[in-house]
């Protein structure tokens, strides 16, 4: 009969400790989950105020993925900037319109004296600060 009490315990005790755990995990899960405020707009909007307000293209680097901000990002970020600064550009109306599983897309239209376009932003969800960075801009 102590055999089978022994293994009762040990049973109790083996429960207890994996409901904990997965209590400690949920609750951390969550908690991440809510401190996370940055959104595909935000970026957008962050890396346009750098660009066409601010005229800093260092602090418009921080909102373009790792992998693409020295590459053929630059050619069009350098595009971006002329454009403002030889027309005076501005922009409103930054719209998430796709969401995929780590990606999403956002346009957003600049205007001018000359007319308005639309750029069309593509973006991936990194584990960094941003947490979604441009990885594509396009005219739309």
């Amino acid at each position: 009969m102590r055999h089978g009490r022994v293994w009762t315990c040990l049973i109790l005790a083996a429960a207890a400790a994996f409901a904990g755990a997965v209590t400690v995990v949920g609750t951390n899960l969550f908690v991440q989950a809510d401190t996370v405020s940055d959104t595909p707009e935000r970026s957008v909007e962050a890396l346009l105020g750098a660009l066409l307000d601010e005229h800093d293209a260092t602090a418009a680097r921080t909102w373009l993925c790792a992998d693409k901000a020295g590459r053929d990002l630059g050619e069009v970020t350098a595009e971006l900037a002329s454009f403002d600064e030889r027309a005076g550009v501005d922009w409103a109306n930054v719209t998430e319109i796709e969401r995929r599983v780590g990606e999403a897309t956002v346009t957003a239209d600049l205007s001018t004296a000359d007319g308005s376009i639309t750029w069309t932003f593509t973006l991936v969800a990194e584990d960094s600060d941003p947490q979604w960075q441009v990885c594509d801009m396009a005219v739309k």
